[in-house]
């Protein structure tokens, strides 16, 4: 009888213990399972961290802290892009961000540049051929200084050299308005290397940008050795882009410089012929200014009985590149059929080796 009655008092507490600690044991599975989320979460963030550069091994709070200078920056980068967006309601419709960047840099006798912290070219716009007479292609890899009179090497050497400027104090407020202006002279491209060079007055509004992927150049021009010894793959870099523009706009030197006459104007066209540009020779040619044939296609413009061949010569130059097209009749503002001959070529993005632009030469051969 006392063995029944102690028996059924242990059972008794065991079951009381139970039903009481039955809380506290739901609250630490609830715990567990939180904590084992969160360090899910916690795995995921260190491991998309690490796809940008962050080292491999990282503690809760790192992972966290960089978590949040990553949005921080996106945001930033959301905010510049947006300031970029060039305003529908006073850019055409029917041209691209790109074309009308282009067309306003052309417009503006300028061009744009970007330079490593270096001083070596990573990317510079079409217009520069137009402008200083040299291909992007041959710009790219070669460092700005090797362009400028040597007096004006050092001078410029520190104004873009964000290392020289942060252990210069009288120069360190450059860098902290992350914008410069200054004018120096650039040398003109030319076809004769025996030739003395000849130099262009241009002026340059310089940004400051960090970026952490910019392009790796191959670095024929000098390198400098402080800043890639301190520059690790992953961290920013120091990137800086720059409007360049002729002090001396280039319409201006053309008129001081008449010769006899030449019957030739260039255009720029997309690559389904639609007018992109027009220059200041075209006008007296064939009468109409540049707005009024932006965005037409040059179609329009052409014989009926010539229509058919000049789609030959157009699908040529597509497949080649460049050409000479057979001669046509071209219709000015003034209802007079002219006979023109035109030599083209297709230019190519220099990064990704798309076409962009067809830029043509137009020879009058003669009037109707």
């Amino acid at each position: 009888m006392c063995s029944t009655f102690f028996c059924s008092q242990v059972v008794s507490a065991q079951y009381s213990a139970f039903v009481f600690l039955s809380p506290r044991a739901s609250r630490n599975k609830s715990e567990k399972k939180r904590r084992d989320q969160f360090n899910v979460l916690i795995k995921e963030l260190c491991t998309m961290l690490q796809g940008h550069g962050h080292p491999l091994k990282m503690d809760k709070s790192t992972i966290l802290q960089r978590t949040i200078d990553f949005l921080q920056k996106q945001k930033e980068i959301t905010a510049q892009t947006e300031a970029c967006e060039i305003r529908q309601d006073w850019k055409p419709s029917f041209l691209s961000n790109e074309e009308f960047t282009q067309l306003m840099l052309e417009a503006l006798d300028g061009f744009l540049i970007a330079l490593t912290a270096d001083g070596i070219i990573i990317y510079v716009s079409d217009s520069v051929s137009s402008l200083l007479g040299h291909l992007p292609s041959d710009l790219v890899d070669q460092n700005i200084l090797n362009f400028l009179p040597e007096r004006e090497q050092s001078e410029v050497y520190k104004l873009l050299s964000p290392h020289v400027l942060m252990t210069d104090p009288v120069a360190a407020d450059f860098l902290t308005e992350k914008q410069i202006e200054f004018c120096c002279h650039l040398a003109r491209g030319s076809l004769d290397p025996n030739e003395p060079l000849m130099y262009e007055y241009v002026k340059f509004v310089v940004d400051f940008k960090y970026f952490t992927h910019v392009p790796t150049p191959s670095c024929n021009g000098f390198e400098s050795a402080i800043a890639r010894a301190f520059r690790s793959a992953t961290e920013e870099q120091i990137c800086l882009v720059a409007t360049v523009r002729l002090v001396t706009p280039q319409f201006l030197k053309e008129l001081c410089n008449v010769e006899e006459p030449c019957e030739e104007f260039t255009s720029r066209h997309s690559l389904e012929w639609k007018f992109l540009f027009l220059d200041h020779r075209a006008p007296p040619i064939i009468g109409y200014l540049p707005f009024e044939v932006l965005g037409t296609s040059g179609y329009d413009y052409y014989h009926a009985d010539d229509l058919e061949l000049l789609a030959r010569c157009h699908e040529h130059l597509m497949q080649f590149g460049k050409g000479k097209s057979c001669y046509y009749r071209f219709l000015t503002k003034g209802q007079q059929w002219i006979w023109l001959q035109t030599h083209y070529y297709i230019t190519y993005h220099q990064w990704n080796s798309k076409p962009e632009f067809i830029v043509c030469t137009h020879l009058v051969v003669r009037l109707c």
